[in-house]
């Protein structure tokens, strides 16, 4: 049962993040039971485990629902985010093995193919990787598990921060900043890059709330 759970969790933890799932949608368990053919049991326990990371909201005597955030609640976790992801960043220029080094920077190989092309749909998935590779980097299991908590429960509205018109060529060339930087074990220029690159900046804030409205538009500031 308990690895029943786990996999629907897994699977319903990847729709939310990608967007397949959108904030304030209903996890109806019934037709979830129906959809993974199982009893509501493991579904019960796969929405509570989703809800104890922040991704779901349970309600009483109702359908759990994909969790929603004010703008202010967003930028909020904006702020603290870029803190904990520069932390993030100092630490793996320090302790990143060889290996964890090597494997970052083909990952980022990798996306660079997706920069003619705008690709935000490939791309998305691999920085998603990118930035979970510099948590796990760190060697901070606490500070690891915190980040990705925040940046899990934000992703679909940061989403909106990384579509078109905006340019996959602009995180890039952040990410290759980010990369030069732990490889040469510059904890102070790691840590700069990626606080930055995981900040709203200030000419681009007013588009972001017209994006979230847009898509968003039930959102309160």
């Amino acid at each position: 049962m308990e690895k029943q759970a786990a996999k629907i969790s897994k699977s319903l933890e990847l729709e939310i993040l990608t967007g397949k799932l959108a904030p304030g949608e209903k996890l109806d368990e019934v037709k979830l039971a129906k959809r993974f053919d199982v009893s509501r049991t493991p579904i019960r326990e796969a929405i509570a485990e989703l809800a104890a990371g922040g991704l779901v909201e349970t309600r009483p005597r109702r359908s759990a629902i994909v969790a929603t955030f004010s703008i202010q609640q967003i930028f909020d976790m904006y702020e603290v985010l870029a803190v904990l992801e520069g932390l993030c960043a100092s630490l793996a220029a320090r302790r990143m093995s060889d290996d964890e080094r090597a494997t970052l920077k083909t990952l980022h190989t990798k996306m660079a193919k997706l920069v003619d092309s705008n690709d935000w749909t490939q791309y998305y998935l691999m920085d998603l990787k990118f930035h979970q590779l510099i948590y796990a980097g760190s060697h901070n299991s606490f500070l690891e598990e915190e980040a990705l908590s925040i940046r899990n429960r934000m992703m679909p509205y940061r989403r909106v921060y990384m579509e078109p018109p905006n340019q996959v060529a602009i995180p890039y060339q952040e990410h290759s900043h980010i990369i030069e930087a732990i490889l040469d074990r510059d904890t102070a220029a790691a840590e700069a890059s990626f606080k930055e690159h995981s900040s709203i900046r200030a000419d681009g804030i007013s588009d972001f709330i017209s994006a979230l409205n847009r898509k968003f538009p039930e959102l309160a500031t």
